[in-house]
């Protein structure tokens, strides 16, 4: 990496230290490459592996991808939005580690055939597909409705 400055005058800022300066700037704020992608040691749970594609909240699309160590990550599609890593636990939920979700727990809900109907994030339901409107709401309503 380099730096180019040009001057037009017969005295003022020494143009190598100045150069040398913007590169280390740009060294100290450009993006890191990223490690080239591996496939995670196998073999990989099949139930966990059936997680994994793309899950809605409302009609936002995001994607549930596996990490090292049963650990979860979901990202946005869209290109905006909330994402976070997860951590798999004992009793079958995952941590949220960073981002909007750190700390919150991610559990899978299943209906009564065992078959997985939704995501239960904190207080965000992630479905299969984009809610119907007129459709009850996933996971749904606490019968005394709204609180404070």
């Amino acid at each position: 990496m380099a730096g180019v400055v040009l001057t037009n005058c017969t005295s003022g800022p020494a143009a190598g230290a100045l150069a040398a300066d913007l590169t280390g700037i740009v060294l100290a704020h450009e993006p890191r490459i990223p490690e080239p992608w591996r496939p995670l040691p196998g073999p990989l749970d099949p139930e966990l592996l059936a997680l994994t594609g793309p899950w809605y909240w409302g009609a936002n699309p995001h994607a549930l991808r596996l990490r090292a160590e049963r650990g979860l990550e979901l990202t946005p599609l869209s290109g905006a939005g909330r994402s976070s890593r997860f951590r798999a636990e004992e009793d079958g939920t995952w941590t949220g580690l960073d981002g909007y979700y750190a700390g919150e727990t991610l559990r899978v809900r299943r209906d009564r055939d065992g078959a997985v109907s939704h995501l239960d994030l904190g207080t965000f339901v992630f479905t299969r597909g984009p809610y119907e409107p007129s459709a009850p709401v996933p996971g749904g309503v606490d019968p005394e409705g709204w609180r404070v």
